[in-house]
């Protein structure tokens, strides 16, 4: 049998209406789907967005990413992965991969590329990032001029006060895991008041906030994106209902 190919999609963020015509027409060509979670049983956003797109009998593939501090434990699941959607594809078939955001910005999907060979034929859709979505549908602009953009994923060894020193506009993703620590910064820079926080963007529970002094960091969800504008973001509220 032939060798299948792969594809990596990226489904937005949160609203159907975002997926690109690239998108589901590549759905069409799907044998089976890959469906990344971070625990087991968990379920898929990238499946509750893509589902009324996808063709009938299509194969659901669930693949576990769990969050470990352990990197070589991340790596035996992600080869664990690897290995089990190349089996499919050695069978001929045409697999997708779902993921949230773009498949080329800090998605599981990159993974999965890390253990083909070059062989086997890969096909990447992109798709709308989290901070371009929010860009968008808050009437908010990311750059003007000359200004510059910084995208920062934070982790416990994220230096906050030097990343918001280096940029005119930094994008703060995965704020969960740091919440308190990116307050902080914000706070001793002077730049509490020149941001927006917005999660589960374009999902029926989303939630915005422009006041991040009352809240907590255990109530703050994983699909969470912060902008700050260090040149201030009220002359653009107007535009927020």
């Amino acid at each position: 049998m032939s060798t299948g190919k792969f594809y990596g999609i990226g489904v937005g963020v949160g609203d159907p209406d975002m997926l690109t015509l690239k998108a589901i027409k590549a759905f069409k060509e799907l044998d089976v789907v890959v469906l990344p979670e971070a625990k087991k049983t968990e379920g898929s956003t990238a499946y509750e967005i893509a589902k009324e797109y996808l063709k009938e009998g299509v194969e659901t593939l669930f693949v576990e990413f769990p969050m470990l501090k352990c990197v070589e434990a991340r790596k035996e699941f992600r080869q664990k992965n690897a290995e089990e959607i190349i089996a499919h594809l050695n069978a001929g078939k045409k697999v997708g991969f779902l993921t949230i955001g773009d498949p080329m910005t800090y998605s599981t999907y990159v993974y999965i590329l890390e253990h083909l060979d070059g062989i086997i034929p890969v096909e990447t859709v992109p798709g709308i990032s989290s901070f371009s979505d929010m860009s968008s549908r808050f009437n908010l602009p990311l750059v003007m001029g000359e200004e510059s953009l910084k995208v920062v994923s934070l982790n416990g060894e994220t230096d906050i006060v030097e990343e918001i020193n280096s940029a005119d506009n930094i994008v703060f993703m995965k704020v969960s895991r740091n919440f308190n620590k990116l307050r902080a910064g914000l706070e001793s820079t002077g730049n509490l008041e020149n941001v927006i926080m917005v999660s589960n963007c374009g999902k029926e529970i989303q939630e915005i906030n422009f006041d991040l002094t009352k809240i907590e960091e255990e109530n703050v969800p994983y699909f969470t994106t912060l902008i700050l504008k260090k040149g201030g973001i009220n002359q653009w509220k107007k535009f927020i209902s």
